[in-house]
């Protein structure tokens, strides 16, 4: 392992001072550009390189593009020129998540001897290879034409080294020491010491060695025969100081394309498969799949999943347990890693900086310079207030997936330090029901998922005052509770079981009391500091539907109020009615359209049998899927009503992969083929299965229920599904296929 060499405070010579050039990013995360739905993405977990279709890091500074690590961008410039100009791109492809392939040629390009080499005669390959964090970008020409062509190529580099925190907007006053870069023999290394006093560097191998290099730019003269090849290899390494890296001493991208490809191909042999009579749909299972390989990031001896890129690049509690949650069908594994890494990390103390408390799970865990030099609090933050009853949730349903007895005896110490967090700090009031309320001065104001300034609002466009109860996690402390009375008799605290059995009942009959709007036929989003209901018509409501805190006749009129036009934009629910007068289509959470809260939905509407509304989603966020680059659902898209021949509105700023939008399609598949596991029992029940009527059949294998593989087939006949198990390796299990009114 390699690690930056120690060259703090005077001792930081060979190195020359200099003003930065770059251009401070935007100075408000609203006003960002949007991103580029074109752009190419590769990911290693915290580490990852956004480009523009070309493969080139343009404009400068702009904030969705960078080659980024450990919440810094290590490269903010990456420009090729050939014989002076831009090339023409052809196509661009990516290969699952780490690598891309980026077809290109030049236009007519003047030579000194007043020979021109013409267009579409030199053919220019770019294949770039995200590994072991270090970015490889390998480019080749080919000479079509009839002669000897020579020119010159070049490239232009520039590392700003801003923080997550400033790509995303925010504001610095003061940043840290820029110094000169630095050329030995065929490597080029900026270096920047931040606030944090933690030397950065960005070391640039090039091969081979440029003729000459000037300022930032490197220039190569290339001579080209007919029909001969040379190529110009970069090895893009980031280091910081104090950590060890997973680059290899001498980066080599044949072989560390094989450890890729070797990688991912042991992670499909893990994981679920899913063929059916639809390709596009199996491409978009399998995009998801790659997703949630390369988003994993290393804690310790387990793996968390990191909520998105470009802005999300690392752990979020919230996040990782919806999407684990997503995906226990594809890989319980993920879910096994999260809760562990999240127990890990759980709150120890009082501390109002960073909004913990002790037994609450974090929100969010950064390690860039901001963080690292106090001007923000995330190291870890724990500024969630639905994350502690939602890893309990995961917690149980787990155990219903894997049976994992040691995993539950070893987080039981956890499980009831969560369970003492909500009694003992997440009702402020004595009101009965879990509220937030920020502590931090640079923490979040709202701190359920919809955590944008302006999400919680009274149907008059009055900003909401905390503290602030929010409808949806009251259903997620009632399951929490539920299931640890399950899990606690299980284990053998019978007396702990009854009490939480008590407290969901009575939560339940008081939630009822206090959000019910007869009024309006629904159930209001929130309860305000006055306990004053937000009575907008939102889709916070939707997610009761799986935490089974209401009835049955209740969880129909949510359902079919969820379809009605207002909610129900064509592509999938609104976040808000379409009829309240603080409704915004192209706002962040108050009208757009969020993938993994439809997710939610629609796996509550299953569980309660309400099958057609659940299929109808499923079925036209597939749709908007196929939108998409690789038929990726990003986070969020605009909740613009559709039409005929519409395309789904692209949100500026959405993050893509992200975990919880790539799960989405995993979670509604198996809520609406009604697979539910119970491995303590020794069972898997299939319960009133049904495909959409664009799918003819759908093929599992290798789904992991306990230590047992089970391959089934869901077959459709007009309106009926039938399942036909196929095998069962492993332990027994005993699978029930059951049809109920």
């Amino acid at each position: 392992m390699s690690t930056v060499p120690k060259t703090p405070g005077e001792r930081d010579h060979g190195l020359e001072p200099v003003e930065s050039h770059f251009v401070e990013p935007r100075v408000a995360f609203q006003l960002l550009e949007p991103r580029k739905v074109n752009n190419l993405t590769l990911i290693d977990g915290k580490t990852f390189l956004s480009t523009v279709v070309s493969g080139e890091i343009v404009p400068p500074g702009a904030p969705d593009v960078g080659f980024f690590h450990d919440d810094a961008r290590f490269l903010s410039q990456l420009e090729l020129r050939v014989g002076g100009q831009r090339t023409v791109v052809l196509s661009a492809s990516t290969e699952k998540t780490f690598a891309s392939q980026i077809e290109l040629t030049t236009g007519n390009i003047a030579l000194r001897e007043s020979y021109e080499v013409p267009e579409n005669t030199i053919h220019i390959r770019r294949e770039q290879l995200l590994a072991d964090e270090v970015f490889f970008d390998q480019i080749s020409f080919d000479n079509f034409n009839l002669v000897d062509v020579t020119f010159e190529v070049a490239m232009t580099f520039d590392a700003d080294f801003v923080d997550v925190f400033q790509a995303r907007g925010c504001a610095r006053e003061r940043h840290g020491q820029y110094f000169r870069p630095l050329v030995r023999g065929n490597t080029l290394t900026f270096y920047y010491r931040g606030l944090d006093n933690v030397m950065r560097q960005t070391a640039i191998e090039m091969s081979p060695q440029p003729a000459r290099i000037e300022d930032r730019t490197a220039h190569w003269k290339v001579q080209l025969g007919p029909r001969k090849r040379v190529e110009i290899r970069l090895a893009v390494t980031p280091l910081v100081e104090g950590l060890k890296s997973r680059a290899p001493k001498k980066p080599d991208f044949p072989g560390s394309l094989r450890m890729r490809r070797a990688a991912y191909a042991q992670w499909e042999r893990e994981s679920t498969r899913f063929e059916s009579s639809n390709g596009v749909f199996d491409q978009a299972l399998q995009t998801g799949i790659s997703d949630f390989h390369a988003l994993q990031i290393p804690d310790g001896d387990e793996h968390i999943i990191a909520a998105g890129i470009p802005w999300f690049a690392t752990m979020f509690g919230r996040d990782a347990i919806i999407a684990a949650y997503q995906s226990l069908s594809l890989n319980p594994a993920l879910a096994q890693g999260t809760l562990r890494v999240l127990a890990r990390h759980q709150g120890k103390e009082v501390n109002d900086w960073r909004d913990e408390e002790p037994g609450k799970i974090l929100h969010e865990y950064r390690g860039g310079e901001m963080t690292r030099s106090g001007e923000m609090p995330f190291g870890p933050y724990y500024g969630s207030i639905d994350s502690t009853p939602l890893f309990l949730i995961l917690l149980g349903e787990t155990f219903n997936w894997t049976g994992d007895e040691q995993l539950i005896s070893d987080l039981l110490p956890a499980a009831y330090k969560a369970l003492d967090w909500i009694a003992n700090y997440g009702d402020l009031d004595g009101d009965g029901f879990v509220e937030y309320l920020r502590r931090s001065p640079k923490g979040l104001a709202n701190q359920g998922w919809k955590d944008s300034w302006d999400a919680n609002m009274h149907r008059d466009g009055v900003v909401a005052q905390p503290p602030i109860a929010l409808s949806e996690v009251q259903g997620y402390v009632y399951d929490a509770k539920y299931r640890m009375a399950s899990l606690l008799r299980s284990f053998g605290d019978a007396q702990r079981a009854d009490q939480l059995k008590r407290d969901a009942a009575d939560l339940a009959k008081r939630f009822e009391k206090a959000y019910w709007m007869p009024q309006r036929g629904f159930y209001a989003m929130a309860l305000d500091r006055d306990k004053r209901p937000l009575e907008v018509i939102a889709s916070n409501a939707g997610h009761l539907l799986f935490t089974r805190i209401i009835g049955k006749e209740r969880a129909r009129t949510v359902a079919n109020r969820m379809m009605q036009d207002d909610m129900f934009s064509g592509w999938g629910w609104r976040t808000m009615s379409r009829d309240e007068r603080v409704f915004n289509p192209l706002s962040y959470h108050r009208g757009s359209v969020w993938p993994h809260d439809n997710s939610l939905i629609a796996h509550g509407m299953a569980l309660n049998e309400l099958r057609e509304p659940a299929l109808h989603c499923l079925t036209t966020l597939f749709q908007a899927a196929m939108n998409f680059r690789d038929y990726r659902l990003p986070e969020l898209f605009c909740g613009v009503q559709r039409r005929e021949s519409d395309g789904p509105v692209h949100y500026p700023v959405s993050c893509s992969p992200q975990a919880w939008a790539s799960g989405a399609l995993f979670l509604m598949v198996n809520s609406v083929l009604g697979i539910r596991p119970s491995v303590p029992r020794r069972e898997l029940n299939i319960v009133n299965p049904k495909l959409p009527d664009w799918l003819d059949y759908l093929h599992i294998r290798n789904l992991r229920v306990g230590n047992s593989r089970v391959g089934l087939d869901f077959t459709r006949r007009g309106e009926r599904t039938f399942c036909n198990v196929v095998d069962i390796e492993g332990d027994k299990l005993l699978v029930n296929v059951a049809f109920r009114k």
